[in-house]
């Protein structure tokens, strides 16, 4: 299933985004009053603005969001595709025995090739574990290529 991505690697990812998560809602909480660019309209229940992301905060913010970056910046392209189709099916588009279609949406433009629309999602900690569980990776310790 994973040829290019490790499991540890989706793991270590999933545990910087919810370290980071946790840093996002520190840093949130010492916020009162904060001046928004115009958010753009999304479909759906409910309009996401900037605050529902996790590069919300000032650079040096969170350690944890900066080593992420670093980590999926690093990421070859088709490790970013792998990460990025494990994201899909956490997030319930795909099922886990539909990777095949999940890894064809994860390499299509414009996002394929690069890190931030995945390091932008603060629930990216639940989608990864989601995704590895989703498709019988979540007891498997090394799993994939990669790293």
């Amino acid at each position: 299933m994973l040829k290019k991505i490790s499991v540890d690697t989706v793991r270590r990812a999933a545990d910087l985004a919810s370290d980071a998560a946790a840093d996002r809602e520190r840093y949130l909480a010492g916020m009162y009053n904060i001046e928004l660019e115009e958010q753009r309209r999304e479909r759906g229940s409910r309009n996401p603005t900037d605050l529902d992301a996790l590069n919300i905060m000032s650079d040096g913010a969170s350690a944890a969001l900066d080593e992420l970056q670093s980590m999926l910046a690093g990421l070859s392209a088709e490790e970013r595709t792998e990460l990025r189709a494990v994201m899909l099916v956490g997030r319930g588009d795909y099922a886990g025995k539909e990777w095949d279609d999940a890894l064809a949406e994860a390499g299509r433009p414009p996002d394929a090739s690069d890190y931030r629309d995945i390091v932008e999602k603060v629930d990216l900690h639940a989608y990864l574990t989601k995704g590895l569980y989703e498709l019988k990776l979540a007891g498997n310790g090394g799993g994939g290529g990669g790293r």
